[in-house]
């Protein structure tokens, strides 16, 4: 950590250049604002599935949907006899604003990063008996953000000249992370009661963090800059290994362990910390999961599903410095009536941001011209910046998702699903020593269709 010794004494103005280069500091290192996923984190797990999207995504242990199946539970493949092939899509709508307050002034910054769409294709066969192989292509997790119309505003009311209200500069950040996987996986069943599954994941990762765009009311301070980030990509490889078993006739037990996924993303962000530009490198890891689960059929019509997801942020990458470990608690059913099927969920994730952040965020030294990981006594604790990041992390802080899905059987081998979903509004604050007070609201709708075939 660096420690400025600067006095605060009566030298205002090396107390305002400081102030305000940790605050916009703060707001340009958010380099991870806005999060697609619907359930935990940044991941979708399955709430984005056709159907198991209708179920909140409880689909860990006995699937309708073979895409389920094979980026879920590996070993739930085995459900999937003879040739199955499933083709979907969703969109996720994030709505999130921040509220950045100091000296009697409020900001409000929308992100305008939306409209995305989370395409969804499996196919399983049975090579052998027993023996099942799937391959398939999907999202599997993601952020945006885009404050290029609203930009985060800072130092108001400190006579910057800046853009922003009362004078205050402003930051137009702009962020992509996209992961796109492509899954094969394979499943024996060792016996009638018992099913053991494997896939591998080829990860496809799309990355850019920082500002696009010109500053405006720095040019007295630390001086205004333009863009810091690139456009990169990464690929990356990961794991799960799975299993079933059919307790009773009515009950089936699953349990599954995904390994991490981690990207390299090089030469991302610019910085001339350190007297030279440099771009600077940034590891970002999807985390360690591991998931249980009960299904039972409490009915010849009735299916109900309650499984349970652990995710491991406070060992990944990137994520570490400003989550804590979470669960997720997913409860679905599925009435069937006909050649209908009527489907509700409910989803519970636990809260995820650290009460007290590390000081920088992915090992970055700096953005632009300002430094990481920095205190000014009296101003500026070493962990305010990535305080302030995590309020830009905006949909991470809901709690509460509802949803609900419907399916039609054209014929035995035909049918069409869909869903909708809706995460309640979640808030998130924090304060820091000198740069005033941050606010967060967040919520996010979603829809899903697709048709599955099976042979």
């Amino acid at each position: 950590m660096n420690t400025a010794s600067i006095p605060l004494g009566n030298d205002r103005r090396i107390n305002l250049w400081r102030f305000n280069q940790v605050m916009l500091l703060a707001l340009a290192s958010a380099a991870s604002p806005r999060v697609l996923a619907l359930n935990t984190g940044t991941d979708l797990n399955l709430s984005a599935k056709p159907i198991a999207g209708g179920m909140a995504g409880a689909a860990y242990t006995k699937p309708q949907e073979v895409s389920a199946a094979l980026f879920g539970n590996p070993a739930t493949l085995t459900q999937f006899k003879g040739f199955n092939f499933g083709l979907g899509a969703a969109i996720l709508e994030p709505d999130v604003d921040n509220y950045q307050s100091n000296n009697g002034f409020t900001n409000r910054s929308h992100s305008l990063a939306q409209n995305y769409i989370a395409p969804d294709v499996a196919l399983s066969g049975e090579v052998l008996p027993g023996f099942v192989v799937g391959a398939g292509v999907g999202v599997d997790s993601g952020l945006g953000a885009d404050y290029r119309t609203h930009p985060i505003n800072a130092g108001a009311g400190l006579g910057l000249g800046g853009a922003g209200l009362g004078g205050a500069a402003t930051v137009p950040l702009d962020v992509e992370l996209l992961s796109f996987s492509a899954n094969v996986g394979a499943a024996y069943e060792v016996t009638p009661d018992l099913s053991l599954g494997a896939a591998l994941t080829v990860g496809f990762g799309l990355g850019q963090f920082g500002t696009v765009g010109n500053t405006t009311g720095l040019a007295g301070l630390s001086g205004d800059f333009g863009g810091t980030t690139s456009s990169v990509h990464d690929i990356s490889i990961r794991g799960a290994l799975g299993a079933t078993y059919q307790l009773t006739q009515d009950v089936k037990l699953g349990a599954s362990i995904k390994t991490p996924l981690q990207y390299h993303y090089q030469n991302v962000l610019s910085t001339t910390v350190g007297g030279s530009q440099a771009y600077q490198d940034v590891k970002l890891e999807q985390p360690l999961e591991v998931t249980w689960g009960i299904a039972v059929n409490a009915t010849p019509n009735l299916l109900l599903e309650a499984d349970v997801a652990w995710k491991n942020w406070s060992k990944s990458s990137l994520y570490k410095d400003v989550y804590k470990d979470q669960f997720l608690a997913m409860l679905g059913g599925q009435y069937s009536l006909g050649n209908w099927q009527f489907r509700s969920g409910y989803s519970y994730a636990s809260k995820l941001l650290r009460d007290e952040p590390n000081g920088t965020v992915g090992g970055f030294t700096g953005v632009g011209t300002l430094p990481l990981d920095t205190s000014v006594p009296g101003v500026l604790n070493s962990n305010d910046l990535i305080k302030v990041v995590q309020t830009t992390l905006g949909p991470v802080v809901w709690e509460h998702t509802v949803t609900a899905g419907v399916g039609y059987a054209f014929t035995p081998k035909f049918r069409l699903d869909s869903f909708a979903a809706y995460a309640f509004e979640g808030t998130a604050d924090r304060s820091t020593l000198a740069l005033g007070d941050y606010h967060v609201n967040a919520s996010e709708w979603a829809l899903g269709a697709g048709a599955n075939f099976k042979f």
